[in-house]
C-alpha cells in the first residue's frame, strides 16, 4: 500500500520504489518523521535518513500530586507551568497548550533547554529552549532578552540541513522560549571525551568540510551573518544523519558594512584577536573552527592558554601535540589560527575545497596491507550480473533516458534502474532513495535522472574499455586510456605527493585545473564521473544535449561522445 507524508503544510502521497513484493499488513513500517513506507529491518529511512528507533518511544512521564491531609491522588494541571527550586520547568509542564515537557537536557545560567512532545502533531519530539531572567541588573536583562530575539530571528530566516528548524516562537508567563527541532546526538566536546580526548583526522576533516559548507551559507547572506562563537560545545551529531549542526545562535550577529565597534562577545580561546578589538567578518569563524579542529586533533584545550596557544614561535606546533597528525592538516590549521585576518583562508568556501582535496588525499592513500586505496576510491561493490543496475522499468518516462549510438547503429533506449549501491557502504538501495536504508548516508546523486539512467554501450561480449582525447591538439594518437576502476584527473605536485592518471598539466597553461579536480570511475559496465571540489568546476557538455556543472562529488553517468570542460580543458570521451 502506498504511504502517506506530511511535507511542509501540504499532504503529499508516495509510494517506495522498486516496491513490487507487497508485505502483509502487520509488516508494513512507517517512518515517524517523514511516513515514508520502510521495509522490516531498515535501520535508516531512505527519503529522510531518519534512524529508525528498534523499540517505541516510551511515553512521556505522567506526575501525581496529593492534597495535603488527603488520601485523594490528583493529576496535576497541565497548563500551568512547575518550577522547582531552580526555575526549571518540571516533566509534564504543558506550554501553550501544546508542548509537553519530557526533561531538561541542557543549559547554563542564562537559560534551560528541554526535550518535549509537541502535542498537536502526534507527539514529535522537539527541543524547548527557554530563557531564564536571573541578572537583577535592566541593562543586562534587557541584553538577555535582546539575544534570544536575535536567535529566533537569525534561525527563522535560515534554510540549511546543518541548521536546526525553527518551529515557533512565544512569550508565555514572562519567559520567552524558542521551539526547534530535536537534535539527538552529542556535541563534539562529548565525542572527544568518548574518543579519549581527541578525533582522528579523518574524521576531523570530514566534519570541517560541512562545517565550512554551512559557515559559507551564512556568510553568503545578505547582509552576512557572523556566528562568533564557534567551539566544540556549539556543534552537534544529528544522531539521525550524522551530519554536524551548528547550534545556539544566540550571539550570531548580521553585520552591515557600515557597522563599527561590534561587541565583542566570545569564549576565550576560541575567539579571535580581532573579536576584542569589536571587529568582526566571515574569517572571525574561520579562526574559531581553526581553534576547534586544534583542540579535537591535539586535545590541547586553547581555553587553558588562551593569548598565546597559537603563538607557535613559543608554543608546539600541532605536528609536536600530535605526531599523527600531516603536514598538510598542519598547514591548514596554523593558517586557519593566523593572528591576523588578512593572513587566513580568504573564505569559508576556499577552506571547504582544500579539506576536500585533503580528504580525497586521505581516503586515496594506500593500505598497509593491500597497498589498495580505501573504500571512497576503491571499485563499487560487484552484484551478481556485473552491472551497476539490475532490473529496470521501461515504462519510465523515455525523456530521462539517455540514448548513444553503438558502431553507428540505431540508438537503443538506455534502461532505468529499480535500485543502486550505496556510494558509502555498497548496499543495495532504491534508485529513489534519498539516504541509505542500511548506513544513513546521503546519496548525492539520488533521484538524478543522470545516474537512474545512462548508458555507456557495449562493444561485442567483452568488457568495454574508454579513453578521453585532449580536444583541439594533434593528440588524437595518443589519448589518456581509462585502464583502472578508478582515475584521477589533474595537476602533478610532487611536493604534495599529487600524481593524478590522467595528468593535465601539459595542457593546462593558465594553471586552470585544480590538481585534484575530478575522477572518473567504473560502475559495471558505466563510467561515472565527479568534481572532486575543483576551484574552476567540470562541466560536461552532453552528446544527447545540453550542458551540466557537477556540484561537488555528485557523480553523473557518461555517455560515448560527451564533451568535459575542466577549466579551461576541454576532452572528449570516448568508448571503445
Amino acid at each position: 500500500p502506498d504511504s502517506f507524508f506530511i511535507k511542509g503544510s501540504s499532504i503529499a502521497r508516495k509510494a517506495r520504489p522498486g516496491n513490487s513484493d507487497q508485505k502483509p499488513e502487520h509488516d508494513v513500517m512507517f517512518c515517524p518523521e517523514c511516513g515514508n513506507q520502510l521495509q522490516p529491518g531498515d535501520p535508516y529511512c531512505g527519503e529522510c535518513g531518519a534512524r529508525q528507533e528498534p523499540t517505541p518511544l516510551p511515553p512521556p512521564p505522567v506526575i501525581v500530586e496529593a492534597r495535603s491531609g488527603s488520601s485523594e491522588i490528583q493529576m496535576p494541571d497541565p497548563k500551568k507551568p512547575k518550577h522547582g527550586s531552580s526555575h526549571q520547568l518540571e516533566p509534564g509542564t504543558l506550554l501553550l497548550d501544546r508542548y509537553l515537557i519530557v526533561s531538561r537536557v541542557g543549559g547554563g545560567g542564562m537559560g534551560s533547554v528541554y526535550q518535549a512532545r509537541d502535542k498537536r502533531l502526534a507527539d514529535r519530539l522537539c527541543a524547548v529552549k527557554e530563557m531564564i531572567e536571573t541578572s537583577a541588573d535592566q541593562s543586562q536583562r534587557a541584553k538577555a532578552v535582546e539575544d534570544f530575539k536575535r536567535e529566533a530571528e537569525v534561525l527563522a530566516q535560515l534554510d540549511h540541513p546543518s541548521i536546526p528548524t525553527v518551529f515557533d516562537y512565544f512569550i508565555e508567563g514572562g519567559k520567552y522560549y524558542l521551539v526547534m527541532r530535536w537534535i539527538g546526538g552529542g556535541d563534539l566536546a562529548e565525542q572527544m571525551r568518548l574518543r579519549g580526548g581527541t578525533v582522528d583526522e579523518n574524521t576531523v576533516t570530514k566534519w570541517a568540510v560541512q562545517i565550512c559548507d554551512v559557515l559559507h551559507y551564512i556568510h553568503s547572506q545578505k547582509p552576512p551573518i557572523i556566528y562568533r562563537d564557534l567551539k566544540p560545545a556549539n556543534l552537534m551529531i544529528d544522531d539521525k544523519t550524522g551530519r554536524v549542526m551548528l547550534v545556539d545562535f544566540g550571539i550570531a550577529r548580521i553585520v552591515r558594512p557600515t557597522e563599527k565597534g561590534v561587541t565583542a562577545i566570545g569564549t576565550m580561546g576560541y575567539a579571535p584577536p580581532e573579536l576584542f578589538a569589536g571587529k568582526v567578518e566571515p574569517r572571525s569563524d574561520i579562526y574559531s573552527l581553526g581553534a576547534t579542529m586544534f583542540h579535537m586533533l591535539t586535545g590541547s584545550d586553547p581555553q587553558d592558554n588562551p593569548l598565546l596557544i597559537f603563538d607557535f614561535s613559543k608554543n608546539p606546533r600541532p605536528c609536536q601535540i600530535n605526531p599523527s597528525i600531516s603536514p598538510e592538516m598542519e598547514r591548514i590549521l596554523m593558517r586557519m589560527v593566523a593572528h591576523k585576518p588578512e593572513d587566513r583562508q580568504l573564505s569559508a568556501l576556499e577552506l571547504m575545497r582544500s579539506l576536500e582535496e585533503h580528504s580525497g588525499r586521505i581516503e586515496m592513500k594506500p593500505k598497509p596491507d593491500t597497498g589498495r586505496a580505501s573504500s571512497r576510491y576503491s571499485s563499487p561493490p560487484p552484484s551478481s550480473g556485473g552491472a551497476a543496475f539490475s532490473s529496470s522499468k521501461p515504462e519510465r518516462d523515455s525523456k530521462s533516458n539517455y540514448s548513444v549510438p553503438i558502431d553507428g547503429g540505431a540508438q537503443p533506449s538506455s534502461p532505468v534502474a529499480d535500485w543502486v549501491f550505496c556510494g558509502h557502504c555498497g548496499e543495495k538501495i532504491g534508485a529513489e532513495d534519498v539516504y541509505c536504508a542500511h548506513c544513513g548516508n546521503r546519496q548525492p546523486a539520488a533521484g538524478s535522472a543522470a545516474v537512474a539512467s545512462g548508458y555507456v554501450g557495449t562493444v561485442g561480449p567483452g568488457r568495454v574499455t574508454a579513453q578521453l582525447v585532449v580536444v583541439g591538439t594533434n593528440d588524437m594518437v595518443k589519448p589518456f586510456v581509462i585502464d583502472k576502476e578508478s582515475v584521477l584527473l589533474g595537476r602533478t605536485d610532487p611536493h604534495t605527493g599529487i600524481f593524478p592518471e590522467i595528468d593535465l598539466t601539459m595542457h593546462d597553461p593558465e594553471t586552470k585545473v585544480s590538481r585534484r579536480h575530478a575522477r572518473i570511475y567504473r560502475q559495471g559496465e558505466q563510467f561515472l564521473i565527479e568534481d572532486l571540489g575543483s576551484v574552476n568546476g567540470t562541466i560536461v557538455n552532453s552528446i544527447s544535449g545540453g550542458s551540466v556543472r557537477l556540484n561537488t562529488k555528485a557523480p553523473r553517468v557518461l555517455s560515448a561522445g560527451d564533451e568535459l570542460r575542466l577549466g579551461g580543458t576541454i576532452l572528449k570521451f570516448m568508448v571503445v
